[in-house]
């Protein structure tokens, strides 16, 4: 039977059921971060329900899912941000290959960019967890963007030193009622140059946050804008 948090959790044994494979696989593709999972003791995993469902709409489609650097650069690159880590050889066939893909298949192909967990937080300390993450989604201002209301979540980034912290410091606790936090951990979140704080993600990210959504809406914003984008890379790239 499922347990219930504030998220839907199932056995490796119910989530490999409900995807048709052997629970090896699913331990596969739990350690790749195709699936979000929550530690219980002596070694044993429950699987978030949400990411079973994300997985089956993209398991058995072509093309292997790209590194979390890789993901991260191809976002970048179609929301006009530099990528120097990306030396010219990959960067021109990363090119073209974005010149060949849709948005519905960029979302499947940057899937493993990061490690998503919802905590929840208390109020007197969400301030803090905003200045400790770079906000995606649709938190606070970045809802304009995409024509959302602001949503409820305080959703963003940090790599797995601050993530640590902020958990420890902020004291978040994985699968408390009500969520507040979407913390998205990226073992190769690209550095921020800039002097005003903890930014928002580029406009690439934030769609493919969305883009993965359980909310019909946020997640038609998120694939119509990544379409857009694309769009404008293809052009300019002609």
């Amino acid at each position: 039977m499922a347990i219930h948090t504030n998220r839907t959790l199932l056995t490796q044994q119910e989530a490999a059921k409900a995807l048709g494979v052997s629970v090896r696989r699913i331990t596969d593709l739990r350690r790749a971060g195709d699936l979000d999972s929550l530690h219980r003791e002596a070694g044993r995993y429950l699987i978030v329900a949400d990411s079973v469902r994300r997985y089956a709409l993209v398991a058995g489609r072509g093309g292997r899912p790209y590194s979390p650097q890789m993901a991260f650069t191809a976002l970048y690159l179609i929301s006009g941000e530099p990528v120097p880590w990306l030396d010219a050889q990959r960067r021109y066939r990363l090119k073209r290959y974005l010149r060949e893909t849709e948005a519905a298949d960029l979302v499947r192909l940057t899937r493993r960019r990061a490690q998503t967990r919802e905590y929840w937080c208390r109020d007197s300390l969400m301030d803090k967890v905003r200045e400790s993450i770079r906000i995606s989604g649709a938190t606070g201002r970045l809802a304009d963007l995409f024509h959302l209301t602001p949503g409820t979540i305080v959703e963003g980034y940090a790599d797995v030193p601050t993530a640590k912290q902020m958990i420890h410091d902020c004291r978040l606790r994985l699968g408390g009622e009500p969520t507040g936090v979407r913390l998205r951990t990226a073992v190769a979140l690209p550095a921020h140059d800039g002097n005003d704080g903890s930014p928002a993600m580029p406009l690439g990210v934030c769609a493919a946050d969305l883009a993965e959504s359980d909310d019909p809406r946020e997640r038609r914003a998120g694939v119509e804008t990544l379409g857009r984008l694309l769009a404008a890379f293809k052009d300019e790239s002609r």
